[in-house]
């Protein structure tokens, strides 16, 4: 593998993020649009290279360049019709590229992209170790003492480097300039050189002994450099020696948390700290230049870059960009007047500035009923940005918020990965919450509501480039309304009052959506003080026309009040519903029992006549004049109103007497029931029945049961099926496990 990139290599580790489909066919001059992996040459002459590209190395011709994430996703951009070639269309592997040439694994092949000529290497090759000018070279160990033998071949011939110390090994060959290339070895005592080959020779010259945190060796007619870092105290520098003398000068880099990479154009050289393709994070502080031959500041020639190498004549390519400018591959080279001049030579269509490349991913409105995680993506242009999102809900001012530093990654709607090619995602997977992240059961985690939210997107580089990006929109969550859900959340919630009179909602969320049998507990809120004036509190669904579920309370000189449920977890100013209800002694509503859309209530007086009360939808006479509609229900201690649990679409009824046997009315969907099924004995313990409806989200209504000696709630999960509606085993809940409370709603 060419030692060209190094820090680019590290990218192996997220390069499973695109797949790539890669498949031989027969090579010729790319000169027809069938080989091409991008359009024809962009605006104003420029050549166009597919986004996330960058330059490997430069021939006369064109550049061979590759996915940032990936160096073994290779194209070869041609400079004359402006077209990028994969080499996936000829190969499966490339080992080694330079000029405008590469080495096929498979056919040990040697492939020119300008010319479309080829040839074959010889069998007894060893392995390819780099391309410098015309040449492949070639190594391999017969006698591990003497150390590797290098091999130049090219089309007329092969033969042997000579030059090389004995002993040496882990041979590397790059490009350099037309006369020479650039070789990397370790020799007998492990100390790491670098040097130069003479191409016309064959013969290894000038080598030098480099410290093992130096880049990679640099050269131009006059010098030779190379950057290194003391690691103690974090300072890099780069060293630089006049060819052919004595001569040593040491340029100060500063402080960097990895060595800079160089590179020598005349007199002038080159630093720069690329932004790393691994999830380090590491940002860069771009590409500049400063004259050897005086003092002078800095000059700054690229304000973020990711590789350079040597150009074909005499300059360096980069890949990178400036602010205002745009990004993609520049050409940095000698003016008529000894100054830099830098030239974007193919660009990749993105701004440098953070932006956004697309569209975002996100559905509107949000149905949390059907889905239990919702991704919200952005598709930015840089890996390296700091993207932070707040969802809020407008009604109540509650915040989700998210922060990535970094390297964005995402899911499609279908859930299949996505690739890079139209920006990096970055977004949370929302799962509905507010508080804490995505994280159940942390103390301030609460379920989402329904309605109306915004959401904001700062996106900032954490290279500095630019100013922040921020975006702004809306989208809407709905869920099915629920007749015990008071905060307009999606999940059922138990009302209980303290000693003191202090009215509490409890709430765990057990949901079939996040792994069956789950539950994740949601603290307690208080509702408010001065409920000790009633004798019964009874949940009723939706009577009023708000559309969040209200409530019913009876004072002790049997007055019923109506709290309509604001959807935030409290309840508006009560409004008084009528007198004469001292008459009841079981009170249940919450089921539709006329099949109107609408909850109603249903109350059984102490001579044993039950009344249906027909919701309106009214909030200042929420009720029906009453309605008889059967006698002896005397002989039951509760009455639950529990929805549809045995299959039909209407209201039903759970009752149970002094025996402790619960017995089951269906509604018939005109305010009447049919005959009672027994269900079970042995409910005698539980002093409060709870029909919350779908409390563990599966689809069927549930019961919910209060046991008298602990004052825990159980849960009895839905069949739905007709003479056995509930599971018989119950299951522990977190709602109210204090035990505290004196009266259940």
């Amino acid at each position: 593998m060419l030692p060209v990139r190094v820090t680019r290599r590290a990218a192996a580790s997220v390069a499973t993020v695109l797949a790539v489909t890669l498949g031989a066919g027969a090579l010729s001059v790319p000169a027809t649009a069938a080989d091409t992996v991008t359009s024809t040459a962009a605006q104003e002459g420029v050549t166009r290279v597919a986004l996330n590209f960058v330059v490997d190395e430069a021939g006369s011709a064109g550049f061979f360049d590759s996915l940032w994430y990936n160096g073994d996703v290779r194209a070869w951009t041609s400079y004359k019709d402006g077209r990028s070639y994969s080499l996936s269309r000829y190969t499966t592997s490339v080992s080694v590229v330079g000029g405008d040439q590469f080495v096929d694994d498979v056919t040990d092949t040697v492939v020119n992209m300008a010319t479309g000529a080829r040839y074959q290497l010889p069998e007894r090759h060893g392995a390819a170790v780099g391309i410098a000018g015309p040449y492949v070279f070639t190594t391999f160990t017969l006698d591990p003492a003497a150390g590797a033998v290098l091999w130049a071949h090219t089309a007329q011939g092969t033969r042997q480097v000579t030059g090389l110390p004995a002993g040496a090994k882990g041979l590397s060959v790059r490009p350099g300039t037309a006369k020479y290339g650039v070789v990397g070895f370790t020799d007998a005592n492990g100390t790491r050189n670098q040097g130069l080959v003479d191409l016309a020779a064959g013969a290894v010259s000038e080598v030098y002994a480099v410290p093992a945190s130096a880049s990679s060796l640099t050269f131009s007619d006059t010098h030779v450099a190379w950057a290194e870092r003391d690691a103690a105290t974090g300072t890099a520098r780069a060293v630089v020696l006049a060819r052919g003398t004595a001569e040593r000068k040491t340029v100060e880099l500063g402080r960097m948390p990895r060595t800079a990479e160089v590179q020598l154009v005349g007199d002038w050289l080159l630093d720069g700290l690329p932004l790393r393709a691994d999830r380090d994070m590491t940002p860069g502080y771009g590409l500049r230049a400063r004259n050897l031959t005086d003092d002078a500041a800095p000059v700054e020639l690229l304000d973020y870059f990711q590789t350079m190498t040597r150009d074909a004549g005499g300059g360096v390519l980069a890949s990178g960009g400036r602010l205002g400018k745009g990004e993609g591959v520049h050409r940095v080279e000698l003016g008529a007047d000894g100054r830099l001049a830098t030239t974007l030579v193919a660009s990749n269509g993105s701004p440098t500035e953070t932006a956004e490349l697309r569209a975002p991913l996100m559905r509107n409105p949000v149905d949390l009923d059907r889905h239990s995680d919702v991704s919200f993506m952005w598709f930015l242009n840089h890996w390296d940005t700091k993207a932070t999102v707040r969802l809020r809900h407008v009604r109540s001012g509650k915040t989700f918020d998210w922060t990535s530093n970094g390297f964005g990654q995402g899911r499609r709607m279908d859930g299949s990965r996505t690739d890079y090619a139209d920006g990096f995602p970055m977004g949370p997977e929302w799962v509905g919450t507010f508080g804490n992240g995505n994280e159940f059961g942390s103390p301030d985690t609460r379920i989402a509501y329904n309605g109306d939210y915004t959401w904001e997107l700062t996106a900032e580089s954490l290279s500095g480039l630019g100013p922040a990006l921020n975006r702004s929109g809306t989208f809407t969550v709905t869920r099915t309304p629920k007749q015990h859900d008071f905060d307009d959340n999606g999940s059922p919630d138990l009302l209980a009052r303290d000693a003191s009179g202090v009215l509490w909602s409890d709430s765990s969320v057990r949901s079939t959506r996040w792994g069956s049998g789950t539950e994740f507990e949601v603290p307690e809120t208080r509702i408010g003080s001065g409920w000790q004036i009633y004798d019964r509190i009874e949940t009723t669904g939706d009577v009023a026309g708000s559309v969040h579920a209200d409530v019913v309370a009876r004072d002790k000189a049997g007055v019923l009040w109506l709290h309509q449920g604001d959807g935030l977890g409290g309840f508006a100013d009560r409004v008084q519903v009528g007198g004469g209800w001292q008459t009841y002694d079981k009170i249940t509503g919450g089921s539709d029992f006329t099949g109107d859309g609408r909850p109603d209530v249903v109350a059984a007086d102490k001579t044993g006549v039950l009344w249906l009360y027909k919701a309106t939808g009214s909030a200042t006479k929420p009720f029906d004049t009453r309605k008889k509609i059967g006698s002896g229900w005397g002989i039951y201690n509760q009455l639950t109103a529990t929805g549809n649990i045995a299959g039909a679409a209407h209201g039903d009824l759970v009752t149970r007497d002094a025996d402790g046997v619960t017995w089951m009315y269906l509604g018939k969907g005109d305010g009447t029931f049919t005959g009672r099924t027994r269900l079970r004995e042995g409910f005698g313990r539980y002093s409060k029945f709870v029909g919350a409806g779908d409390y563990d989200d599966d689809g069927r209504n549930d019961l919910l049961a209060v046991e008298a000696a602990t004052g825990r709630t159980y849960l009895f999960r839905g069949t739905g099926a007709r003479t056995t509606p509930f599971e018989r085993a119950r299951v522990a809940t977190t709602l109210f496990a204090s035990g505290s409370y004196d009266l259940f709603g």
